[in-house]
């Protein structure tokens, strides 16, 4: 195969991604639902359970197998109920850790340029990501409408993330299209927007580090140096 045909297979396969995955399905992307799962994971956490503490890896007649799940269930019935001294919480929110306040109010201390859509359940914001300082509004229009005429604009749009806070809810319930939000449902984006908004404040370890600075792993330290006035 000579570089011409070379030439013409690339541009016949970038015709065919545009056609296919940008006009006619542009909604394949993970970020376009949220709340959805994207891997079976829990599912074979789950059946994992099942086999180590249920049916000992061992196959049962129907029978015995419907004892096996009813009892299966109690125990997690009796695991989950809320009067239990030792009862299993379900998470409603997620969990921030000093690292991620660390981030998110470096983030908000930021000179990034936020452009906000309000409308009656909720205010979008839009974030430039990575390096970048502030969003075109033809890149924004583009963004919003999902309206690309070529790949490298499908690409520009993903330098666009879109944090959505509700009007009467909390604010760790807010939305991103980030990927660090698609895996643990909370990211600098929304933290640091909440801090820009004061709707929560960071606790004062957060503020300890210089800005532009990474925060070093361990936890932070508690007591002095020797040798100096307490």
């Amino acid at each position: 195969m000579n570089n011409r045909q070379k030439n013409q297979s690339i541009i016949e396969f970038l015709n065919y991604f545009d056609n296919e995955w940008i006009q006619t399905n542009g909604g394949w992307y993970e970020g376009i639902q949220l709340y959805t799962p994207s891997t079976n994971n829990a599912l074979e956490a789950t059946n994992k359970v099942i086999k180590d503490d249920g049916t000992f890896r061992e196959r049962h007649v129907l029978s015995r197998f419907l004892v096996v799940a009813s009892n299966i269930i109690n125990n997690w019935s009796i695991e989950r109920d809320p009067s239990s001294i030792n009862t299993k919480l379900f998470a409603t929110e997620p969990t921030i850790c000093l690292n991620l306040w660390t981030t998110s109010y470096q983030w908000a201390k930021s000179s990034k340029n936020v452009i906000c859509i309000k409308n009656d359940v909720s205010n979008k914001y839009y974030i430039p990501a990575g390096n970048l300082e502030s969003i075109s509004q033809g890149d924004l229009n583009k963004y919003v409408n999902k309206k690309w005429t070529t790949f490298n604009q499908f690409m520009k749009s993903f330098d666009i993330w879109c944090v959505e806070i509700k009007n009467d809810s909390d604010w760790k319930t807010s939305r991103c299209t980030c990927p660090a939000f698609l895996k643990n449902y909370i990211c600098k984006h929304i933290i640091g927007m909440s801090i820009r908004l004061k709707l929560c404040k960071p606790p004062p370890a957060a503020k300890n580090v210089p800005i532009g600075e990474k925060r070093k792993r361990g936890r932070p330290a508690k007591a002095r140096r020797a040798l100096l006035m307490q």
